[in-house]
């Protein structure tokens, strides 16, 4: 039963490696490692994680753009932002825990700077039971450097005569396509009973395709768990719930997973939490929120 109040999921990007298809990184200039358009402490904080073990990803860590990680790409960083001491997280901002974003992403929508790139919002619908929302493009926008998922009461007429959710929602999904590759995105989840903060690809018999889905959700009912589940062709069964060792609630995490052939493997801030390999969906879909 959903305790209602509203509530919002807060996302900052999304960003695709896909397969086979890795186009030429730019350089950095001046320690940009996330490319948000500033050299601050989310950069510094790149390099740290880079160094302690908590990401593997050279790219993510090189901030001069040498194809190095060494003593240059520290000093890059503190030159530009350490040493005006800029606080890692600004008074009244969502602090954004994750990791930085892959400077090798083939596409990215960074909903910081207003652009939804290949998604869009859905808008005047529902997916019937046991959903107890519609979605309206209304309670799916993009509100300064974030792209806000909402939870409301209904404030339309829409009615079905199966099925007559009492709430209103927001979907963010891509227009095209997506198969093989790596795919994260940075956000903020619900707390709230009755409600999900996700992110997944989806296929199905409205696309004239088989059901393939592959999942990463956090229930409002405990936001310091997450769970990670797939279908292939209609068969799932394969949930898998993490403690996450955090609340996803209190801030800005990066969730991800790689998607090949032979297994799943998912991510949170840069850390692996499972894999699968047992019957792996290969129909290309949708990336949803």
């Amino acid at each position: 039963m959903l305790k209602f109040h509203k509530k919002t999921l807060s996302i900052v990007l999304v960003s695709m490696l896909a397969a086979g298809t890795i186009g030429t990184v730019a350089a950095i200039a001046g320690g940009d490692i996330n490319s948000d358009g500033k050299v601050d402490a989310s950069d510094a904080r790149a390099i740290v994680e880079y160094f302690t073990g908590k990401s593997a990803n050279a790219n993510n860590a090189d901030a001069n753009g040498d194809g190095k990680v060494n003593v240059a790409d520290v000093c890059t960083v503190k030159n530009n932002v350490l040493n005006g001491g800029s606080p890692a997280v600004q008074p009244g901002s969502i602090p954004d825990y994750g990791t930085a974003m892959r400077s090798n992403a083939t596409m990215v929508s960074d909903f910081r700077t207003g652009n939804a790139g290949d998604f869009f919002a859905s808008d005047g619908w529902t997916n019937g039971k046991p959903f107890d929302c519609w979605w309206y493009k209304q309670n799916a926008q993009i509100k300064g450097d974030h792209l806000e998922l909402t939870v409301d009461k209904k404030w339309t007429d829409d009615k079905n005569p199966d099925w007559n959710p009492q709430y209103s929602g927001g979907e963010f999904r891509t227009n095209e396509f997506y198969s093989y590759g790596y795919y994260e995105t940075s956000m903020q989840a619900i707390k709230n009973d009755g409600v999900v903060s996700s992110f997944f690809t989806y296929t199905g018999p409205s696309d004239d395709n088989p059901w393939d889905e592959i999942d990463i959700e956090i229930l409002g009912k405990d936001t310091t768990k997450v769970q990670l589940n797939y279908y292939t062709n209609g068969k799932g069964n394969h949930e898998k719930m993490i403690d996450l060792g955090f609340d996803a609630s209190e801030g800005y995490h990066t969730y991800g997973f790689d998607w090949q052939p032979d297994k799943i493997t998912w991510y949170v801030d840069g850390k692996k939490v499972y894999e699968a390999t047992d019957n792996i969906p290969s129909t290309p879909g949708k990336i949803m929120m």
